[in-house]
């Protein structure tokens, strides 16, 4: 079986439409996204004011649940790791999962091995992404094969709410994981970079607490204001992460 049959076959099970869904922005009114439905629900909805979603790849989000030894800090592969987006969304995957590459690849089909996309291997704190102008159903997954047969994977449902390909929308929402314990730090730096702090939402990390990251972790849901182009977010995003201690 090819790289692309074994990362998809038998995925059909694992990635399930949302069931409980969480909208972050409309076309009425502002961002508005709750970081604990998302860490509880592992999905999110956009709205349509919404340009760009940055994925998270949280560190040491390659482990499975499988494995004897808890190695995750979060319970995703990807933050989030089903998205609901308008036509016309930029959907950006973010690597921070230090000291490890990925190579994402994009299908339509679950049963296909040609990928409508794929990233090539990009490693931490960089970027890849690709803009979904189709509606349709769609799953990504990492190409690498982890422990005990492991592989990353996360689904996208692309909708079309009647805005032609969300003209204006200006705004990159995404996530980012940081440790509690410095939080101020992290949420000032973050405000000075221009950001702006959405929710947070603090969490046992499953590692049990590891020096200089402490026990508890907190998502944050971020966004943009509208006149921050996107490839300033990344290298704001790139910056910021590599002062956390998980490197």
């Amino acid at each position: 079986m090819d790289t692309y049959a074994s990362v998809l076959a038998s995925s059909s099970e694992e990635l399930t439409q949302p069931q409980q869904q969480q909208q972050i922005g409309s076309n009425n009114g502002p961002i508005a996204a709750v970081a604990s439905d998302i860490y509880n629900t592992k999905e999110l909805v956009l709205g349509s004011d919404t340009r760009d979603l940055a994925i998270l790849i949280p560190n040491e989000g390659h482990h499975g649940p499988g494995e004897e030894n808890e190695a995750r800090f979060i319970a995703q592969s990807f933050v989030p790791e089903t998205a609901v987006i308008n036509k016309g969304t930029n959907v950006i995957w973010f690597n921070g999962d230090v000291g490890h590459e990925h190579d994402i690849v994009v299908t339509s089909d679950v049963n296909s091995t040609s990928p409508i996309y794929q990233t090539g291997e990009f490693t931490e704190f960089e970027a890849r992404n690709y803009t979904f102008n189709e509606v349709g159903q769609y799953q990504f997954a990492d190409t690498v094969e982890y422990d005990n047969g492991y592989f990353m994977r996360g689904n996208i449902s692309v909708v079309d709410d009647g805005v032609d390909e969300l003209q204006g929308a200006e705004v990159t929402l995404g996530l980012l994981m940081v440790p509690t314990q410095d939080i101020s730090q992290y949420t000032g730096d973050l405000q000075s970079r221009g950001f702006v702090l959405d929710s947070v939402h603090n969490f046992q990390d499953l590692r049990g607490g590891q020096s200089g990251t402490g026990d508890e972790q907190t998502l944050i849901v971020w966004r943009t204001p509208t006149d921050m182009e996107t490839s300033n977010v990344l290298s704001q995003l790139a910056e910021f992460s590599e002062e956390l201690p998980y490197s």
